[in-house]
């Protein structure tokens, strides 16, 4: 009898990698935690309610379904005693579930308004110190602009320390074996305008459209470059039909004859194809107002396909690198009006905007960009006063009305 052969065992981990491990699932489940922490007692309650609420709905469907599943299972393999027996374990095992589920969450409740309860002090007074609420780490930050200004120095541009490996991935070949290809399709041109094979995955799609828009952005190549129009019309068509599985399964198999005529569905009496500048930027904003929103997360995940290399930890880093660098930014826009150069700071701002507002959809931008900053400026000093920053908030929406 031939011997069997033997299943290759994977080499057992390091001290130094189980370690490394641990430390990472304790940071997780830190930020788990975080993340629960109400700022004061009006967000403690409102996460208590929830709680409460989310535990009493589910404790019902649990008591409501309990009895009907076991009736269906019992009686399916003992018939009718088999089903009595089933509706009744299944009455007790609702019971006891949907106390459980009950109990818990109104613990969970209570323990967040305690929670919330105990915050308040701080959060009355840590808007006073200059500080604020970082909702992702559930706690109140002291930001200091000198100082963050120093440690980004060192921090290259493109954070290619964090995304250098995984970008250097993602431009590696990311076909699976055996998979679909270019005999297989109907029709390849949708794969030839984001230059990618008919086997390339989701991430792939997602990354040729990203850098290829880019290049033949409008905004980039100019609004009277015709060829460079088309190639990003057809860009975003593409991507339309292949980022979703089911789109792109029906183009495989009848071709671009099996989409609907705005390429959003299968085939039907469509309409005008959605215009390709307001894709890209409500997946990935617009590189003219670098200054003003940075490279969205959607970006980020884009340009290395979604690698599993940026984890929770990175995308933090790169969010607060993101977050620096535009604070940064706007501290110096500021700096003329806080030297009391009204009229200067006037004029450079409108001829910002004005630029600005060139740029594909760039009017509405500006005028969103606008609102936020208006917005938390009337919320931070309502914090400042209150705490709270709700009389100010207040304040703000009423004049949005006017």
């Amino acid at each position: 009898m031939a011997d069997q052969p033997q299943q290759q065992q994977k080499p057992a981990k390091t001290k130094e990698e189980l370690e490394a491990e641990q430390q990472k699932a304790k940071e997780q489940l830190q930020a788990i935690l975080d993340q629960s922490r109400p700022k004061h007692l009006g967000y403690g309650i409102a996460s208590g309610v929830g709680n409460i609420l989310g535990a009493a709905v589910g404790a019902v469907g649990i008591v409501v379904l309990a009895p009907t599943l076991g009736l269906g299972v019992g009686a399916k393999q003992g018939g009718i005693l088999g089903g009595t027996v089933g509706l009744v374990g299944g009455v007790v095992v609702g019971a006891v579930g949907g106390v459980a589920l009950a109990v818990g969450g109104a613990v969970q409740g209570v323990t967040q308004v305690i929670r919330g309860a105990a915050a308040t002090p701080e959060a009355i007074i840590a808007p006073s110190q200059g500080k604020w609420w970082n909702e992702v780490e559930g706690k109140w930050i002291l930001t200091k602009l000198d100082e963050e200004h120093k440690k980004m120095l060192d921090v290259p541009q493109d954070d290619e320390d964090i995304l250098g490996d995984a970008i250097m991935d993602a431009e590696k070949s990311t076909k699976p074996p055996g998979a679909v290809t270019a005999s297989k399709v109907v029709d390849t041109a949708y794969y030839d305008a984001l230059e990618i094979a008919p086997d390339a995955e989701p991430s792939k799609v997602k990354r040729q459209y990203y850098l290829l828009a880019r290049k033949y952005h409008p905004d980039r190549v100019g609004k009277d470059d015709k060829v460079c129009a088309d190639k990003f019309k057809d860009i975003a068509e593409a991507y339309q039909v292949l980022s979703d599985p089911e789109l792109r399964s029906k183009y495989d198999s009848e071709g671009k004859d099996g989409l609907s005529a705005d390429r959003t569905g299968v085939a039907s009496d469509g309409v005008n194809q959605p215009d390709p500048a307001l894709l890209f930027a409500f997946l990935f904003g617009s590189d003219k107002f670098g200054d003003y929103i940075g490279r969205l997360a959607t970006a980020t995940s884009a340009v290395v396909a979604d690698s599993p290399k940026i984890g929770p930890t990175e995308a933090r880093t790169l969010q607060h690198r993101r977050v620096t660098r535009l604070a940064l930014k706007l501290a110096e826009r500021l700096a003329i009006w806080v030297e009391e150069d009204y009229d200067g700071a006037k004029a450079i701002w409108t001829s910002a905007a004005e630029d600005l507002a060139q740029a594909s959809y760039g009017t509405e931008l500006v005028h969103l960009i606008g609102k936020v900053y208006s917005l938390q400026a009337h919320r931070i000093l309502g914090s400042s006063r209150s705490g709270m920053g709700m009389p100010s908030i207040a304040q703000w929406a009423k004049a949005q009305m006017v």
